[in-house]
């Protein structure tokens, strides 16, 4: 008697904790939960050790818990799947619209839960906006405000940037900051690390007589990195250069473009460190030449909340009679990232 009603408590107070489950070829088995596979790889999350990226070619079986979405290497896509372990690496796949079980190798899978970019069906939008303002009245009566703020919508193969700069100041109701800049960017991958791009921008700033700066141009790229832990691209290209002055003369040409865009979470992604990094050189005039870069620190605060300590450096080699070569800032800034 005391044995069944010991039985009975473990039925009823005992839960059995399901997973996924995964053999390597050297006889370990992992559990946990399969998060996806991409490239040659399968990113596997467990209670111990976080998400672990695994050799595909290293896996001989795999077990699902929960159902998952399959793309084979001939494209067949197979929604709310179940695998289970089958002999000679391959696996035994049940799904709603496959009629009969259907027997692969492992080796034939090109995605598990594949992301909308990766399969071609959709985009991801990512952007940022951040702000900064600073008031002082009294003894001293001063105002500064500024906001910056760019979208970025990815697809398979294309990807489209647009983004925005603002910077405002006064010292006793007299200006002493007026910019502001707005840009497009077009790109189009040819594969996963290289493509084309077309890029446009406008900028203007009252005190180093820039009444209008536009660029136009193409160019080719290499996304070196594009992970959420890190990012880092490199630009090369040509661009035409319009530039309408206040009271200097006007002028236009031709220029090569560079750029670099880089971040790297550090400290468990507590941290990110970025630098953006732009130049302009005149193709007929080696000393009309400028370079613009923003470097600081990110720092995670909650639900995408962040602020941001950050280092603007602005440099003409040849700048406008009155105005000054070099421009630098340092802001403090909250903002908001998705």
């Amino acid at each position: 008697m005391k044995s069944f009603i010991c039985l009975i408590f473990i039925c009823l107070f005992t839960t059995q904790s399901y997973a996924d489950t995964i053999v390597l070829s050297n006889g370990d088995k992992l559990s946990g939960t399969i998060v996806r596979k991409e490239d040659s790889n399968l990113i596997f999350k467990t209670t111990y050790a976080g998400e672990l990226k695994i050799q595909w070619d290293q896996i001989t079986a795999i077990k699902t818990d929960k159902p998952v979405a399959l793309t084979l290497k001939n494209d067949t896509s197979i929604e709310n799947a179940s695998i289970s372990p089958a002999a000679n690496k391959s696996a035994n796949i049940k799904a709603d619209n496959i009629n009969n079980n259907l027997d692969i190798q492992l080796s034939s899978v090109k995605y598990i839960n594949p992301s909308a970019i990766v399969t071609g069906k959709g985009i991801k939008i990512t952007g940022r906006i951040n702000a900064g303002i600073s008031i002082a009245s009294g003894n001293t009566d001063n105002e500064s405000y500024n906001l910056d703020t760019e979208v970025v919508l990815r697809g398979k193969i294309n990807r489209f940037t647009v983004g925005a700069k603002m910077y405002r100041a006064q010292d006793n109701n007299v200006d002493t900051e007026d910019k502001s800049a707005a840009w497009f960017k077009y790109d189009h991958f040819l594969d996963k690390k290289h493509y084309v791009y077309g890029n446009t921008s406008f900028a203007k700033d009252k005190f180093k007589d820039q009444k209008l700066k536009s660029t136009i141009g193409l160019g080719y790229g290499t996304q070196f990195w594009d992970a959420p832990e890190r990012h880092l691209a490199l630009e090369g290209g040509l661009n035409y250069v319009n530039e309408d002055f206040y009271v200097n003369a006007d002028d236009n040409y031709a220029a090569g473009r560079w750029a670099v865009k880089f971040d790297q979470l550090f400290y468990e992604k507590r941290l990110q460190f970025f630098h953006n990094h732009e130049g302009l050189l005149d193709l007929d005039d080696t000393d009309n030449l400028s370079i613009s870069s923003q470097t600081g620190f990110r720092f995670p605060i909650l639900s995408g909340m962040n602020a941001a300590l950050q280092f603007n450096l602005d440099w003409d080699k040849q700048p406008a009679a009155g105005a000054s070569s070099t421009d630098r800032k340092i802001l403090f800034n909250l903002g908001y990232s998705w």
